[in-house]
């Protein structure tokens, strides 16, 4: 039970597997900011509840819905990971088949591809299963209560254990070399002392802003709320900040800031800020409280 609007709610479940599938789909962009792309898609023998496109990373998610009695997410996960690796052309030709687009199989990148399991619960087993750092496997909890109210909770790794340091199959091993799921440890390692003291500072600041969310990419190390606030892209003597705020709707008093509305880059937003020391951090806070206020949960 919880309290909406100071109104106690009771739980009113799913009832099936395909309650929640249609829910989900229907709400996949408010969500997940997801492109839906299609449902049950057979692909050989299997056959995927939904296949979704991630437009800012350019590469697909496959997701599945579960209920507490199935025990083993990641053995399915990494099966349909090689599916997915193996028949790149099927995946592709559906995606344009569904948005009318013309994408070729070097358009996609592969190695962000995920695997995502939404159910109403998650046994132990399931937790610590895929409780790694960079498995590429993500758990997403749904509750539904009476009045429509639906919880979404996207459940946090906690481990510090990489895949690749325990003892797996063959087939995951695969997979791994193909599909990376990257951390801030790869941004951070060819970064200086004073850079990764300046990161920390903001990451420490950012996050206790609101409910804010990590979201480590392949060029950019993203702060989430419903949507990026700011993306971080790490270089050895300085860290580049783009703030997600459309031109003109920034207030830069110190002209930090540079437009990148016209310019190619990476992140999102047109507003960049560079930084280079602990105390530059300082002046880019006020910015991304501005951008916070935009993107925020």
């Amino acid at each position: 039970m919880i309290l909406y609007n100071e109104v106690k709610l009771n739980q009113n479940d799913f009832k099936t597997e395909k309650e929640l599938q249609t829910y989900f789909e229907h709400n996949l962009k408010l969500i997940l900011n997801y492109t839906f792309v299609d449902t049950e898609m057979s692909v050989g023998n299997f056959r995927i509840d939904t296949l979704a496109f991630d437009e800012e990373t350019k590469s697909f998610r496959i997701i599945e819905y579960k209920n507490v009695k199935n025990s083993s997410l990641v053995d399915q996960g990494y099966t349909y990971l090689k599916l997915l690796l193996e028949r790149k052309a099927d995946f592709v030709l559906k995606y344009n088949e569904k948005q009318n687009k013309n994408l070729r199989i070097n358009d996609i990148d592969w190695s962000q591809s995920r695997i995502v399991f939404v159910s109403p619960m998650f046994t132990s087993y399931q937790l610590n299963a895929t409780d790694f750092k960079n498995i590429p496997v993500d758990l997403i909890k749904v509750t539904r209560y009476e009045e429509s109210v639906v919880d979404v909770e996207f459940i946090k790794k906690t481990s510090d254990i990489k895949i690749e340091e325990m003892d797996f199959m063959n087939k995951q091993e695969k997979i791994n070399s193909e599909i990376k799921v990257y951390t801030e440890e790869d941004h951070l390692n060819n970064a200086s002392a004073i850079i990764k003291e300046a990161y920390a500072k903001l990451k420490d600041i950012v996050l206790n802003l609101d409910d804010i969310d990590v979201d480590v990419k392949k060029v950019y190390i993203a702060f989430k709320g419903k949507t990026n606030i700011c993306d971080i892209e790490v270089f050895k003597n300085k860290l580049k900040v783009m703030l997600n705020v459309k031109k003109g709707n920034l207030r830069d008093p110190l002209k930090i800031t540079e437009d990148v509305s016209e310019k190619g880059h990476w992140g999102n937003g047109d507003y960049r800020v560079e930084l280079y020391t602990i105390d530059d951090v300082d002046n880019v806070i006020p910015l991304i409280k501005q951008s916070l206020e935009i993107n925020k949960k």
